[in-house]
């Protein structure tokens, strides 16, 4: 059976691959210099499919920021279950909330700098935190609000700060780090002789992330060896 050309593509994942190419075209382009004809090539589907699946260009581009958020919530909800069900049974010691809070840049640091997804999502995050547009209203509230708020949570039980304001100054300052190092890959790259990153290198990076946020949220030198 012969498709029309103008009948949206019949094939069961093509919002699914519309969605990826979405992802790899916005974050190259931009969503003004996209169009519609670049990312339905570049998922083999039919134009078409793009206002019968998305309801037009700013449907996908939104698609495509929530599937990225979805991702990333999907990586770091086993850590944020385990606060929750830890945080049932009372306060969170200092010890506990800096091993959170290490846990969960650790996934940042895998998944952003570490993974293939990373390069895909920074450039649309990225672009959007330069140039918010409508679709910035699902990165922050479903990413940075939580994010910043959980963690300067987590700063504040580990180091005894109570003041909110300076809190997610140092939690947005924590996250910063981890994003650093995936936009500075090349400078990585160039002036380290980096690969770009190995688990090797991505291992380096975590360890003098998490070293820099003991310091920056200020841990106490004897950390760890205090009495419960």
């Amino acid at each position: 059976m012969v498709q029309k050309e103008n009948s949206p593509a019949p094939a069961a994942n093509a919002r699914e691959r519309l969605i990826e190419a979405a992802m790899d075209i916005f974050g190259q382009y931009g969503f003004d210099i996209a169009t519609t004809r670049m990312i339905a090539a570049a998922a083999e589907v039919n134009i078409a499919s793009i206002p019968y699946y998305f309801s037009g260009k700013e449907g996908l581009y939104q698609a495509a920021v929530s599937h990225i958020v979805g991702l990333i919530e999907e990586r770091l909800s086993p850590v944020v279950k385990e606060i929750g069900e830890r945080s049932l049974k009372g306060p969170l010691f200092p010890d506990e909330a800096l091993s959170f809070l290490e846990a969960i840049l650790g996934t940042l640091i895998e998944y952003m700098v570490g993974s293939t997804d990373g390069p895909r999502f920074a450039r649309i995050i990225l672009r959007e935190h330069l140039f918010p547009s409508s679709a910035y209203d699902i990165i922050f509230s479903r990413m940075m609000e939580p994010m910043v708020h959980g963690i300067s949570t987590l700063i504040g039980l580990a180091s005894g700060e109570t003041a909110p304001r300076l809190l997610k100054l140092r939690a947005v300052a924590v996250v910063g780090q981890v994003m650093a190092f995936r936009i500075a890959r090349e400078a990585m790259v160039r002036g380290l002789g980096m690969e770009g990153y190995s688990q090797t290198e991505v291992a380096e990076i975590k360890e003098v992330v998490l070293e820099h946020t003991r310091r920056a949220v200020g841990i106490p030198a004897d950390f760890g060896k205090q009495g419960r």
